[in-house]
This record gives C-alpha cells, structure tokens and sequence, in this order.
C-alpha cells in the first residue's frame, strides 16, 4: 500500500512539473505588419488572448489611414483566422463601419461576439481594413487600406 501511495504521489508531481512550463509560455497575442508595403497597420487587441476554440471573442482596433477616407456603411473591417500555408479556416467575420472619419484621423472601433473556429495548434489572425472589391481573384474580398497579421504558436 505504501508503494502505491508513493507511486501516485510521484505520479502527481511529475504531471504538475510537466504542466508548469506550458502555462509559463502563454503570453499576449502580437501583431505584426503584413506583407504590403502599400498599407497602414493597425493596433488590435483582444478581449480573451489567446482566443478559445469555438468561443466568441471581442477585437479592440485602433489606427490611423493615412492615405483613404473611411466611409460609413461601405468600409470594413474584417477577421480571418487562417491556417500557417494561409488557407482560411471557418468563416470570416465582416462589419462596416458606422460613420465616415477622414484620412489622418485616429479611430478606433470594437468588433464584439466574433466567432472563432475550430483552432489548430499553430495558425494565424488577420484583420484588414477596406473597401468591397466585386473581384473574385481577391482572396480577402476587399480593396486593402490596413492590415495586420499575428501568427499563433
């Protein structure tokens, strides 16, 4: 019996010693720019960090464009969560902005209950700004102004 205990209690610590450094290395999800050179980045950040599989969650995006108008009810903005070779996963979440801010003026808008999809280990969130493009070659479905990408490990 006493071997027992001492084998579950082995047991239990070497779980706890195993489980340690994976709550050490979860930290802030960061975005970075995109691959554009022609467009704005932004400032994102959201509510549950790193986002649950299957949950809904809120995005906080602030900038500046610099070069386009934002235009009440035509600009978007927009979420993908996509795999690491880029191809998405789920459906992509969409909003239009409800009033027009002019080039050089800071913004911020909230996007709430955006629904994340199932999620691998590792894969990537995008989250552009735009305008409606009726371009069926255009993966992202909009005219890109502002862009950022955060690739989660």
């Amino acid at each position: 019996m006493k071997k027992f205990i001492f084998a579950f209690i082995l047991f239990a610590l070497l779980l706890t010693v195993n489980a340690a450094p994976f709550q050490l290395n979860k930290r802030a999800t960061t975005f970075g720019s995109c691959p554009y050179p022609y467009v704005d980045s932004l400032n994102v950040t959201m509510v549950t960090d790193p986002p649950k599989s299957e949950k809904s969650d809120s995005f906080n995006v602030s900038g500046n464009l610099t070069q386009v108008d934002i235009t009440k009810n035509q600009t978007l903005l927009e979420i993908f969560y996509c795999n690491p070779d880029g191809s998405q996963i789920g459906d992509y979440y969409s909003q239009v902005f409800n009033e027009s801010i002019k080039a050089g003026t800071q913004f911020t808008v909230t996007a709430s209950d955006v629904p994340t999809p199932k999620l691998p280990d590792s894969y990537l969130i995008l989250v552009i700004i735009g305008d409606k493009d009726n371009d069926p070659s255009n993966p992202y479905h909009v005219v890109l102004y502002a862009c950022v990408v955060a690739d989660v490990v």
